[in-house]
C-alpha cells in the first residue's frame, strides 16, 4: 500500500517549498495552501503555509504560527 505522505523540501533557487511525488515530479507550494503535516506517532497537524520574512505554518482556531526550517524535510499530504 502506498503511503499518503509526500516529502516537502525547501528549494533555495525557487525560494519556495516543493512537495515531491514518487516519480521526482515536484509541486511548488504557495502562500495560503492548506495541507496535513505528519508529526509522527500517528499525529497530524492541519495547517496553512504562509510567507513573512521566512516561511511558516498557521494552525488551530487561534492561528498559532510555527516557522519551517529550510534544511528539514517534512512529510505532508495535500
Amino acid at each position: 500500500m502506498k503511503s499518503r505522505w509526500k516529502e516537502m523540501n525547501y528549494n533555495a533557487e525557487l525560494d519556495c517549498w516543493v512537495v515531491f511525488w514518487g516519480d521526482n515530479t515536484g509541486y511548488k507550494m504557495r502562500c495560503g495552501e492548506w495541507f496535513d503535516l505528519h508529526l509522527g506517532n500517528g499525529k497530524i497537524l492541519s495547517c496553512r503555509l504562509e510567507l513573512g520574512r521566512d516561511w511558516y505554518i498557521i494552525t488551530g482556531r487561534n492561528e498559532i504560527r510555527f516557522y519551517l526550517k529550510n534544511n528539514e524535510t517534512y512529510h505532508v499530504d495535500l
